[in-house]
């Protein structure tokens, strides 16, 4: 939600903006944790970063965690800028904690109602509805463990801890559904400003970037002193909980059109080739989440997010599935791989098999789930259908796509994978087609012949099982494993499958 604003900031000064636990790309907390944990981890990032000083900014629960690192740690806090700073009765915090209770996937896609009406109910006119469809995702994204930082913030009250805080402080009161209980909080400032900003509402700070990083920075340049400490000490930081290393490690490497995001799996002590995983279109590296932890138990296992997907920059114009594969190869060289085997799913089979054309001195042996070998008549009507999500004003576009997986899916697939591939399909945003895109245009059937690799083609019961079985004459070295499985089987049958991938490979 910050990157308009770091961008702008970012010319003169450091910027950083972190996931807190559990959003994002940050791993969750063993437990559900408190604003004083989250106010902790930050104040241990800074310190893992070296930055000896910082100024912060946050929004809504972000404006909470910023008073909380402030009075634990005012040796690193130096000025706050906090966007709503809600004091609710007893009354409005009862209906918040109703409103943001855990949600219940419905498979009609019903409960993304609540979500898109609340998000019109606070728009202003000049917010595109696609910042509306982002933030959604955003909140998705947490899944399980989304509820957990409004269950923080709910239990965190600024007419408490407000007062206490030494540093210059700026609330600035949005037009948006915190604004009757942030303009409480004027009183309890007690070194600094509170301003009103009514035109502004979820949203603004991508359209207004360069007004909003202004207004900061008059905040953060302009004179202004801590107040006297008094007796005011600073704050325990909670301990740390200890917690397991993460099995999936998360990076970040250069390519053609920018930053590549890379989880991976598995050490570096074995001789059994990496394998790298390339996921369909259009979703993410995230799919591979289950199998990359099981083949990660005797391998490297890698699953980048392509380029427009997932945490992956997107390209300025639609790529090709040649371009894909390039960029994919140019990854593994940057991590010095120096052979591997691959692995794709659906729009992911094209890039591996194109890679393994392009690379034969990298690729060794390709996994392919799925063969998307259309006729020339079926390819062209999936290319013209294929058009960019509209948005619509009511939000029906996010229900009916809900409601529309669940047929790809088996009855032993759990809803939150389901739900999952849901929130990942919507991060692409206005790129997300172009996945697609590329695959509905790739002339594969001239293209698979030319793989000499060893070939295992898996054949799930999914929406391409028509179109697979007709790559068997144009494998020159290779079989097709028929499965009775669809989507989400990656994470119901991860042991049969990673079994399956490994008597292929170790063979």
């Amino acid at each position: 939600m910050w990157e308009a604003v770091l961008a702008e900031l970012g010319q003169d000064r450091y910027v950083l903006a972190p996931d807190t636990p559990g959003f994002g790309d940050s791993a969750p907390p063993p437990a559900p944790p408190e604003i004083a944990d989250y106010a902790a981890t930050m104040g241990a990032f800074v310190d893992d970063l070296g930055v000896p000083e910082i100024d912060v900014v946050g929004y809504h629960t972000g404006s909470k965690t910023c008073v909380e690192l402030a009075l634990q740690r005012p040796d690193l806090v130096r000025r706050l800028v906090l966007v709503s700073a809600p004091i609710y009765t007893d009354e409005e915090l009862a209906k918040q904690k109703r409103d943001y209770a855990p949600e219940q996937i419905k498979r009609d896609g019903s409960h993304l109602e609540w979500r898109w009406n609340f998000s019109k109910t606070f728009r202003k006119a000049d917010v595109p509805w696609i910042l509306s469809q982002r933030s959604i995702a955003e909140a998705l994204k947490g899944g399980p463990h989304a509820p957990w930082g409004h269950r923080a913030a709910f239990n965190y009250h600024h007419e408490e801890n407000l007062p206490k805080v030494r540093q210059p402080v700026l609330v600035l009161n949005f037009g948006d559904d915190l604004t009757a209980p942030t303009a409480r909080a004027a009183k309890y400032v007690a070194n600094g400003r509170f301003e009103d900003l009514p035109d502004y509402s979820h949203g603004s700070i991508d359209v207004h970037a360069g007004a909003f990083a202004a207004r900061l920075r008059e905040f953060f340049d302009g004179s202004a002193a801590p107040l006297p400490e008094k007796d005011v000490e600073p704050k325990p930081v909670p301990a740390a909980p200890k917690i397991a290393p993460a099995m999936i490690r998360k990076s970040f490497h250069p390519g053609p059109y920018g930053l590549l995001h890379v989880r991976r799996a598995g050490g570096n002590a074995t001789s059994k080739a990496p394998i790298v995983m390339l996921h369909m279109s259009p979703n993410s590296g995230r799919i591979y989440e289950a199998l990359l932890t099981e083949m990660g138990r005797d391998r490297i296992s890698l699953a980048p997010d392509t380029p427009g997907f997932g945490e992956s920059d997107a390209p300025q114009s639609p790529p090709t599935i040649e371009n894909y594969a390039a960029c994919m190869g140019g990854l593994i060289d940057d991590l010095g791989l120096k052979r591997i085997d691959v692995m794709g799913y659906h729009t992911g089979s094209q890039m591996a098999m194109e890679l393994a054309g392009q690379r034969p001195d990298l690729v060794g042996k390709v996994i392919m789930v799925s063969a998307p070998l259309y006729t020339a008549e079926e390819q062209e009507v999936r290319h013209a259908r294929n058009k960019p999500l509209k948005v619509e004003e009511d939000g029906s576009h996010l229900i009916k796509r809900f409601a529309g997986l669940w047929k790809f899916y088996g009855d032993e697939v759990e809803e939150s994978v389901v739900a999952r591939n849901f929130c990942e399909s919507l991060r692409g945003g206005p790129v997300a087609w172009w996945g697609h895109r590329a695959a509905f245009t790739y002339a594969m059937a001239e293209n698979l012949p030319t793989v000499a690799q060893p070939v295992l083609l898996l054949n799930p019961d999914d929406d391409l099982a028509e179109q697979t079985p007709r790559a068997a004459p144009f494998l020159s070295n290779g079989r097709i494993h028929d499965l009775p499985y669809s989507h989400g089987m990656l994470d119901a049958h991860t042991a049969e499958i990673a079994a399956i991938l490994r008597l292929f490979l170790d063979s």
